[in-house]
């Protein structure tokens, strides 16, 4: 079922370090509340992506305790500023499960402090669900590849990403040799170029060429003369954030690079188009949902009104955050109490799941969703959607 937003006022964002949605009130004493956090970037170079998290949940939250709550009791979230920082996640983390009563976290956005995070509730024993964390190592161990028992993902992993592009690439595209430039401090990117070559080369296709770039460099030409005199390839795979892709893709057309390019779902984000437009023009990536599907558009109405602000700025963040509320709603329903423990079993339990953008289960053996992906391809300044299939 879609939910109906009523409208309620709009209030202004406190980005402190830890802050609770002032409707809700209550403590961590209050049998009657339950006790959820969000963790997440509120300040520094990834606050964009907080704000549409925490502003969606919030929208959630008044609206559930509106209804009546979840299992008769008022919902309080509390939110925490990890400032994008894993050392940052930790503190506040122990801060929350140690003074505030949290029974399970949503967040945060990035693999390094979903990471942090996945250690703490460990410790403590209490589930944590990451919006945007596609590192295998947030869910499993890499030692051994075993699941870490109360870390939970709702979008798609690195390998799943990277297989997806990979055989896509192939099967769908045609592509037999294929160039590669990623950002080698991170684990994302090394991720999902590990995956995508494993993948491609496994289905009969040749990476012809590797390079790489460090975090915060701005001229990747000489990595790109490297590929280009190299000569031997269909397409060029950039799994990066938008801002290195933008830069990427315009030095790369300036130094006589034509060919198509491959991504990620880290693309999907409007402001990729600020920085090169024309220049990633047929571009294709894999993404874990459609931004552009009508059923979210009550949402998308509901998001605007309330924050005078359009969800998609923050790419599929709003929209990932909204599914992992409603799989912890579904998982306390399902236990009947405000239990982390058992939260934590319901979730790794759950099957079929509706939730705002797909149909979700989770793998008990990974804790990575099963659930629909969507291939997109930039023509003009929209993401047009070219395949859907399901993952298993």
């Amino acid at each position: 079922m879609r939910r109906k937003f009523k409208r309620i006022a709009a209030a202004a964002m406190a980005t402190a370090m830890a802050l609770s949605v002032a409707a809700c009130g209550g403590s961590k004493k209050d049998s009657d509340k339950i006790i959820l956090g969000y963790m997440g970037p509120l300040t520094g170079e990834s606050a964009l992506w907080g704000e549409v998290e925490s502003n969606t949940l919030k929208m959630l939250v008044e609206e559930t305790n509106a209804n009546g709550g979840i299992i008769g009791k008022q919902i309080e979230l509390k939110i925490y500023d990890n400032r994008g920082d894993a050392v940052e996640t930790t503190n506040a983390a122990r801060k929350a499960l140690q003074n505030d009563g949290v029974v399970a976290f949503i967040g945060p956005d990035s693999s390094s402090g979903a990471i942090a995070l996945a250690e703490v509730c460990e410790e403590y024993k209490v589930p944590h669900i990451t919006t945007t964390g596609t590192n295998y190592k947030v869910t499993q161990r890499e030692e051994d590849g075993s699941v870490r028992p109360y870390a939970f993902r709702i979008c798609l992993s690195d390998p799943q990403l990277g297989d997806i592009m990979g055989g896509y690439a192939k099967d769908k595209l045609g592509y037999q040799k294929v160039a590669i430039l990623y950002e080698i401090s991170s684990e994302y990117s090394l991720g999902i170029t590990q995956n995508f070559t494993n993948s491609f080369e496994a289905k009969g296709g040749q990476v012809t060429i590797t390079e790489a770039y460090k975090t915060g460099d701005v001229d990747f030409r000489a990595q790109l003369s490297k590929i280009k005199e190299n000569g031997d390839f269909d397409a060029l795979m950039i799994p990066a954030n938008y801002k290195e892709v933008g830069l990427i893709a315009k030095q790369a057309r300036s130094l006589g690079i034509e060919v198509p390019f491959l991504g990620v779902d880290a693309w999907m984000m409007q402001d990729l188009f600020e920085i090169a437009k024309d220049e990633v023009q047929g571009a294709v990536f894999p993404c874990a949902m459609d931004v552009n599907d009508e059923s979210l558009q009550e949402f998308k109405n509901a998001f605007q009104e309330k924050w005078n602000m359009d969800p998609d700025k923050g790419g599929t963040d709003a929209y990932l955050a909204y599914d992992c509320f409603e799989l912890v709603k579904y998982a306390i329903e399902t236990a009947g109490e405000a239990d982390p423990q058992k939260i934590r079993d319901a979730m790794e339990n759950a099957k079929d799941v509706q939730c705002l953008t797909s149909v979700i289960s989770m793998d008990p053996q990974t804790h990575n969703p099963v659930r629909t992906a969507s291939i997109f391809q930039i023509q003009g300044t929209d993401f047009v959607k070219l395949d859907e299939y399901r993952m298993e």
